[in-house]
């Protein structure tokens, strides 16, 4: 297999491992994957913020980062405060302490053989179980050979048949969207107005952001035997 062939492997491999694992805390359009924050500068004090994440992503991971990202975009433009004009957000990800984007994915995968021995059972002088030969056969002590029936075999596995159903539509990614207001004070504030320092105190020791492209941890196989 040459470089090229196998650089392209693992890159397919990595989008593949991104489209199937929930979307931690990242920037879109980054590395060839979609999945990520977003935010655009409609006038001075207007930003959409947006996430949009894969289907196993949870619902409160994109609470968390889209408050956080507009956190960001407050601080970004000295902003000390911001109000949401449009776009809902659980507001209860601001307590606890539960991590954003934590996942473990990097599990070491070990292979342990053991030996099991038989047991013996006695029947008079008789002795079964003691040795097996490779054809089958189990030796006995004064006895004729035992033949070992082979396990019944299990059922060939049958993919699903999926039947095209109209008006069926996959259930839609999280794709969420929120237009933030920057204040220039604290004056004013209601229950969908935030503090820029308080989120950002909050919730960034709590999101786990996605490790650089050359830092990502890689498994590490061991065998025991």
């Amino acid at each position: 297999m040459s470089r090229v062939t196998l650089l392209a492997l693992l890159a397919a491999a990595a989008g593949l491992a991104a489209c199937v694992s929930p979307t931690p805390y990242r920037a879109a359009d980054t590395d060839g994957i979609r999945f990520g924050y977003s935010s655009t500068k409609l006038s001075d004090q207007l930003y959409r913020v947006r996430f949009i994440g894969t289907g196993r992503t949870p619902v409160r991971w994109v609470d968390a980062f889209l408050l956080y990202r507009a956190a960001e975009v407050a601080k970004q433009a000295d902003a000390p405060a911001f109000r949401i004009v449009e776009g809902n957000i659980d507001t209860s990800v601001l307590a606890g302490e539960d991590l954003f984007g934590h996942r473990a994915l990097d599990l070491e995968v070990a292979v342990t053989v053991s030996r099991v021995s038989r047991p013996s059972v006695r029947h008079g002088d008789v002795v079964v179980g003691q040795a097996e030969s490779a054809d089958g056969m189990q030796r006995t002590a004064g006895a004729m050979p035992v033949f070992r029936m082979p396990p019944p075999a299990l059922p060939k596995y049958q993919p699903p048949v999926y039947i095209y159903t109209p008006g069926y539509a996959p259930a839609p990614l999280p794709d969420r969207t929120l237009l933030i207001e920057l204040r220039p004070d604290l004056r004013g504030m209601d229950d969908k107005s935030f503090v820029t320092a308080d989120v950002l105190d909050r919730l960034g020791p709590r999101i786990r952001r996605a490790a650089p492209k050359d830092q990502a941890p890689k498994p590490t196989p061991s065998t025991a035997l």
